[in-house]
C-alpha cells in the first residue's frame, strides 16, 4: 500500500469497504474533480487500476470484466458530461444483472446550475438504470457522525449492488476543494456490514456459527413496532429464556412476554450513563420497526464502539440506527429464532455471561419501585391518567395510540398488554391517527379503543364522519391544551414562543362534535371521575368520546420529574460482568 491517501476521508472509507466486498478491479478516466476518488483508488494496492480515457469505452470494458469474473466493478469518473457516457453500458448491465459500482465526482450542491464549469445535474442522472442512486455531500472529514455516514452508504450501496439480482449502483460524490491534497495513510480497518440472505440462514455451518457467537455473549434483543404473530411470539419467546438474553420490548412490538421487558425508558432514565454502561450487550439484536424511545437509541449508540448491531428480517435498505450494524440477516424473524434457538440449546450459554439477564432484571425492579411510587404520589396529571387507562382498559381491545405523548406514555407506564397495539410510527406523523383506529375497528370484532391529543384528533376531526364506524370504536381525547410533547423536549421546552407558536391549542368542541356525529360523550377532570367514566365508556353500548382534561404545564413538570427519578441505590448486590 502507498504511504499516502487522499485527505478526503469519505473517499478512503468508500474504497476500504468496496475492497472488503470483493472489487479487485476499478476503471478509472482522468479528471480533475475526481483526483480524490483517482488517489483513493491509487492508495490500494489490492485494487488492479485499470486507465481509460474514453468514458463510454471505459464503461463497456467494466461492463466485460464484471460479467465474466462475476464479481463488482468499480468505474470512476470526474464531473460534468463524463458521467452520461457511462449510460448506455449501464443499461446493459441493468438488465444482464451485472453489478458495476458507478462513482462520479460532483461539484458542492450550492454550485450546481450556477454557469461555472460542469455543474450539471448529476445526482440521479442514471436513476432509471440502476437499482439505486447514492449521493455523498460535500463536507469535512472532522465529524464522527459524517464518516459513519459515508460507511453506511458505502456498505448498503455494495449490499444493494450484489444483492438479491445483481444490478449497477451509482454513487454520485461531493467534492469540493482542494482536491489533490495528501495525508499520510491511515491504518485501520473500515467497517462491514455483511449481508446473509433466507437461503443462506438455512446453512447448517452459517446458523452454527452465528448461535456459538451468541451462547458466549451478553445479548440484548431489541424489538419495535410489529404486527400480532404468534408463529413469531413462540419462537422469540423461546429466544429470550436463556440466560445470557436481556430484552428492550416496545409495546408496539406486539409480542408478549415478561411484564419488565417493557419497561425499556423507566429503566434508562432511573441510572446515571456511568452505571448503564457497565451493562452494555456485545450483541444487540434488532427486530421489527422504528423504536420510539429515544433514550434506548442514544444508550445503544453510546455504546456502539462496545457491541455489534444484528438486524433481523427482510429490509429494503442498511438501517443502522444504533451505529453499530455488522450483520444484515435478510429472512423470516420468525425462522431465525427458530433456528438459533436449537443450536444454543445444544450449546448451552457460557457461564460468564449467563447472568446478564438476571442483571438488568434487577435493574428494573428497583426502577419500577421507584417510578411507580413517584406516579403514586405525583397527583392528577396526564402521567396519573394514562396509569388509569392502561391499567384499566379490556384487555380484549386493540389499542390505538396517536404521535406525541400518548405513544410514549405508553412506552413508560407499567401494564398488561391489550389484544394488540399500534400507532403510525412509520413516519411518525400526527395526522390521520383516529381514521387509522376506525378502519382497524371495521376489520377487527371486539373492542377498539384510540387514546389521542388534543391536537392530533383537531387534525383528523374528518374521521367522526366516517361512515359506519362501529358501536364497538371509543374513542378518549387527552385534553392538555395543544401539543404537549413541545412543553417537554429539551429543544422547545424553554422557548417563549412554545405555546403560540408550537403547542397551538386547538379549538376542539368534542361535546357539540361527539352530539353531531351520534357519539356518546363523557369527561374526566380528576382520578374519580377517570375512574367513574371510564367504566362507563367501556360498558357504553353506542361509539363514545371521552375527553380527559389535564393542565398542559403541570403535565410537562410531572413527566420531567419522572423521567429524572433516579435509583440511588441496589437492593441486591451486582455483579460484574
Amino acid at each position: 500500500m502507498s504511504l499516502t491517501d487522499t485527505d478526503k476521508r469519505f473517499c478512503s472509507i468508500l474504497f476500504d469497504v468496496m475492497k472488503e466486498n470483493g472489487v479487485k478491479d476499478v476503471v478509472c478516466s482522468p479528471g480533475s474533480r475526481n483526483a480524490p476518488l483517482l488517489i483513493a483508488a491509487a492508495s490500494r494496492d489490492e485494487l488492479k487500476k485499470h486507465i481509460v480515457t474514453d468514458e463510454r469505452s471505459a464503461a463497456f470494458m467494466a461492463l466485460g470484466m464484471a460479467l465474466v469474473s462475476r464479481r463488482p466493478v468499480a468505474l470512476i469518473c470526474t464531473s460534468g458530461t463524463a458521467l452520461l457516457n457511462y449510460g448506455p453500458a449501464v443499461a446493459e448491465a441493468y438488465y444482464q444483472g451485472v453489478p458495476l459500482i458507478v462513482i462520479s465526482a460532483d461539484r458542492p450542491e450550492q454550485w450546481i446550475d450556477q454557469d461555472d464549469s460542469q455543474t450539471l445535474r448529476q445526482e440521479e442522472a442514471l436513476k432509471n438504470f440502476v437499482k439505486k442512486s447514492y449521493s455523498l455531500p460535500a463536507w469535512g472529514d472532522d465529524d464522527k457522525e459524517l464518516r459513519w455516514y459515508a460507511n453506511r452508504i458505502s456498505n448498503d450501496a455494495m449490499a444493494e449492488a450484489t444483492g438479491g439480482k445483481p444490478g449497477p449502483i451509482h454513487i454520485n460524490v461531493r467534492l469540493g476543494e482542494p482536491l489533490g491534497r495528501k495525508i499520510p495513510v491511515t491504518k485501520g480497518e473500515e467497517r462491514v456490514i455483511k449481508v446473509i440472505e433466507a437461503d443462506s440462514i438455512g446453512n447448517k455451518e452459517i446458523i452454527k456459527e452465528l448461535g456459538q457467537r451468541l451462547s458466549k455473549s451478553k445479548v440484548m434483543l431489541v424489538a419495535g413496532f410489529m404486527a400480532p404473530d404468534s408463529i413469531l411470539q413462540k419462537a422469540v419467546g423461546s429466544f429470550v429464556k436463556f440466560p445470557n438474553v436481556a430484552v428492550m420490548a416496545e409495546t408496539l412490538s406486539n409480542l408478549h412476554l415478561e411484564e419488565d421487558d417493557y419497561s425499556v425508558d423507566s429503566v434508562l432514565t432511573a441510572y446515571s450513563e456511568d452505571e448503564l454502561d457497565k451493562y452494555a450487550p456485545d450483541i444487540v439484536i434488532s427486530i421489527g420497526g422504528a423504536l420510539v424511545s429515544r433514550k434506548l437509541k442514544e444508550y445503544l449508540r453510546r455504546n456502539s464502539g462496545k457491541c455489534e448491531h444484528w438486524s433481523i428480517g427482510r429490509t429494503h435498505t442498511t438501517t443502522d440506527c444504533f451505529m453499530a450494524l455488522r450483520l444484515r440477516i435478510e429472512t423470516e424473524i420468525a425462522r431465525f429464532f427458530r433456528n438459533i434457538t436449537r443450536v444454543i440449546s445444544k450449546v448451552g450459554s457460557d457461564s460468564s455471561v449467563s447472568g446478564y439477564k438476571t442483571h438488568w432484571k434487577q435493574l428494573r425492579e428497583a426502577a419500577g419501585k421507584i417510578k411507580q411510587d413517584y406516579i403514586d404520589r405525583s397527583g392528577w396529571s396526564e402521567l396519573k391518567a394514562f396509569d388509569i387507562l392502561l391499567n384499566n382498559l379490556d384487555r380484549q381491545n386493540n389499542l390505538f395510540l396517536s404521535n406525541g405523548t400518548p405513544v410514549r406514555y405508553a412506552q413508560i407506564i407499567k401494564y398488561k398488554l391489550p389484544h394488540a397495539s399500534y400507532c403510525n410510527r412509520g413516519v411518525s406523523g400526527i395526522d390521520g391517527s383516529v381514521s387509522t383506529a376506525v378502519g382497524a375497528a371495521k376489520a377487527y370484532k371486539e373492542g377498539c379503543v384510540i387514546i389521542t391529543g388534543d391536537l392530533s384528533m383537531s387534525y383528523d376531526i374528518g374521521s367522526l364522519a366516517l361512515p359506519e364506524i362501529p358501536d364497538r370504536m371509543k374513542i378518549i381525547v387527552i385534553d392538555n391544551q395543544g401539543g404537549g410533547i413541545f412543553r417537554f423536549i429539551p429543544s422547545t421546552s424553554g422557548l417563549e414562543e412554545r405555546e403560540e407558536y408550537f403547542c397551538g391549542t386547538p379549538n376542539l368542541p368534542l361535546k357539540e362534535l361527539a352530539e353531531g356525529y351520534g357519539f356518546d360523550y363523557f369527561e374526566a377532570k380528576d382520578e374519580e371521575s377517570l375512574h367513574k367514566n371510564l367504566e362507563r365508556l367501556q360498558q357504553c353500548s353506542r361509539k363514545a368520546i371521552m375527553r380527559i382534561v389535564c393542565d398542559g404545564e403541570i403535565s410537562a413538570e410531572k413527566l420531567k420529574g419522572f423521567m429524572n427519578c433516579r435509583v440511588i441505590k441496589l437492593s441486591t448486590e451486582k455483579k460484574e460482568i
